[in-house]
């Protein structure tokens, strides 16, 4: 019965690390002149340079991937096999 709390325990330490660990990063806030014009300069690099070109554009003539299978011509029944039908009958 008291494993059961020290373990409880020992979780939530472990888990409250972890959170400490993942929420320092993300933005942060400076008052530092040389990193606000640091910063500034490169957005404003980023907002000057033209707008990349879409990427390759498909063929007009759609295309697949496996080849197509050559028609097959129905084969006409030989004279003497339709001799031998109508013969049947």
């Amino acid at each position: 019965m008291t494993k059961l709390p020290l373990i409880l325990l020992m979780s939530l330490g472990m888990a409250s690390a972890a959170i400490a660990q993942t929420a320092s990063g993300g933005i942060t806030m400076s008052t530092d002149p040389a990193k606000i014009a640091a910063v500034e300069r490169h957005a404003q690099e980023l907002k000057s340079r033209p707008a990349p070109e879409p990427q390759a554009k498909p063929s007009a003539k759609a295309t697949s991937s496996h080849k197509a299978k050559p028609h097959a011509k129905k084969a006409q029944p030989s004279a003497k096999a339709t001799a031998k039908t109508a013969a049947k009958t």
